[in-house]
């Protein structure tokens, strides 16, 4: 066997013990000891050949003396296996480096070979990264509170403290995320490995996620440039001409904090560039949803299209239910990562919900110039976007997981049996999607009843209309210049 073909794990439960008792034990500890001891301690030979070692010591009932080495050497033959370029630890690989950057998800290991190099340690570089960051949220949190205590509470101010608070909410979700993260991406390993005896890996999920990536990060660049020239076009009437359009720039973006502490611009590009990873945050918050759902949804087509491809045909009764099992395999899956990612899909629609209204709010407000206005109409229209392509991609797994029934409400009468009745149940009966808390699941309906609350919170803005009244004096360059 060479070095870098792939290999399944190995267990206890697969290996043959053919010698008992305790006769030979001690010569087989020796024997142990010495394959053990090796300066390599691998199981691999130097040639790339396995090493022929009777590595089992059993006693009289038949269990494994030695246990906790054979578990230490099978750790060390796992850390030789080269997962496949599409399974889902490989593929998400360069996202997460992406993450790192944005202080997000800091696991080590995330570039081994397989899961089980990914590790979580709060003494490291990362952690202090994290620790900056948040701490920098928090500061500017404790700043927003005192403008308002001293101006009273607007709706500028709140929006404010709602953005840096809920950015600093994502940051402690994210540590939460990275201490499950190893322990979630090697249950989603045995999955592949166990899948992987009826079906291949998905051939483009590398490229689908760096094509989704892709686009969601130009998108995001897009909109923080957006959100940039918007912030200079309010600024113009509080500059006196020249460069000081800068200082007008980050006194009135940071106006929480230039109203506290004298301005100087060697914080304020700090603090620009801590505004940039926050904004990106948010972004990757949702395309860490879409790229999990859409490599769970992508399980569910395959056992899918396998299905289809037998409609209607007799078939014998292990089929079934082998494919029951592996359905109830991703199911079971699907309930983990369901109870993984729930903080993260409830902050989500928390946030996009939030601020869609808070844009719709925005949209009374007198302009300051078509600049504007374009760049207005590009963020509401991005982040409603984005907000669909979040809920589609999540309800895609409720989707795909009950497309089964149709192949099974076709089974033939010679073909059906037992299986087919309890998987055809299994399918009916429950609901596989993802949620935020349970408060609600994220299907194709859940977005018409978010459409729905937003078209009504619009419909009584335009009745009551109380905003333009506050907006004008905000739009006043005494009132908006600090």
């Amino acid at each position: 066997m060479s070095s870098n073909e792939n290999v399944g794990p190995v267990y206890l439960k697969h290996r043959t013990f053919n010698e008992s008792g305790y006769g030979r034990q001690s010569q087989q500890s020796l024997l142990f000891d010495d394959a053990v001891d090796q300066s390599s301690y691998s199981a691999f030979g130097s040639n790339g050949k396995t090493a022929n070692f009777n590595l089992e010591i059993q006693d009289d009932r038949g269990m494994p003396v030695n246990y906790a080495r054979v578990k230490a050497l099978e750790e060390i033959i796992r850390k030789d296996i080269v997962s496949d370029k599409n399974s889902l630890h490989r593929a998400i690989t360069p996202v997460l480096t992406l993450a790192n950057f944005f202080a997000l998800l800091p696991v080590q290991g995330i570039k081994g070979q397989n899961t089980s190099y990914l590790t979580f340690n709060w003494f490291t570089w990362m952690i202090l990264y994290v620790l900056v960051v948040f701490v920098s949220c928090f500061l500017i949190i404790l700043l927003s509170s005192i403008r308002i205590y001293q101006v009273g509470l607007t709706y500028y101010g709140m929006g404010n403290i709602l953005f840096f608070g809920s950015t600093l909410v994502i940051y402690i979700i994210f540590v939460h995320l990275a201490k499950q993260w190893p322990k979630v991406m090697g249950q989603w390993e045995l999955m592949e490995r166990e899948m992987m005896r009826q079906f291949r890996n998905p051939i483009d999920m590398a490229y689908k996620f760096k094509k989704i990536t892709s686009i969601v990060m130009v998108l995001s660049i897009v909109e923080y440039i957006t959100t940039l020239l918007t912030g200079i076009v309010k600024a113009v009437p509080c500059s006196t001409g020249g460069l000081d359009i800068i200082r007008a720039y980050f006194s009135t973006t940071f106006r929480q904090v230039f109203t506290v502490i004298d301005y100087s611009l060697i914080l304020a590009i700090p603090l620009e560039f801590l505004n940039l990873i926050m904004v990106s945050a948010w972004n990757f918050m949702d395309l860490f949803i879409i790229l999990l759902a859409c490599a769970l949804s992508d399980r569910f087509k395959q056992l899918n299209q396998r299905l289809a491809n037998v409609k209607g045909k007799v078939l014998p009764n292990t089929y079934w239910r082998k494919s029951r099992e592996t359905y109830n395999l991703l199911a079971s899956l699907t309930e983990d990562f369901d109870e993984f990612l729930s903080p993260v899909v409830f902050l989500s629609f928390s946030h996009n919900l939030y601020f869609i209204c808070f844009q719709l709010l925005n949209s009374l407000k007198l302009k300051h110039g078509s600049l504007e206005t374009v760049c207005f109409v590009f963020l509401f229209t991005y982040l409603v976007g984005r907000t669909c392509a979040v809920t589609l991609y999540a309800a895609s797994i409720n989707d795909e997981s009950k497309k089964s029934k149709i192949v099974l409400f076709s089974v033939p009468t010679e073909s059906y049996c037992t299986e087919v009745a309890r998987f055809l149940t299994q399918v009916t009966s429950g609901e596989l999607a993802l949620t935020g808390y349970n408060f609600f699941s994220v299907t194709r309906t859940f977005m018409l009843t978010v459409a729905g609350t937003i078209v009504t919170y619009e419909i009584v803005l335009l009745q009551f209309n109380t905003a333009p009244n506050e907006t004008i004096d905000e739009n006043n360059t005494l009132n908006y210049c600090p």
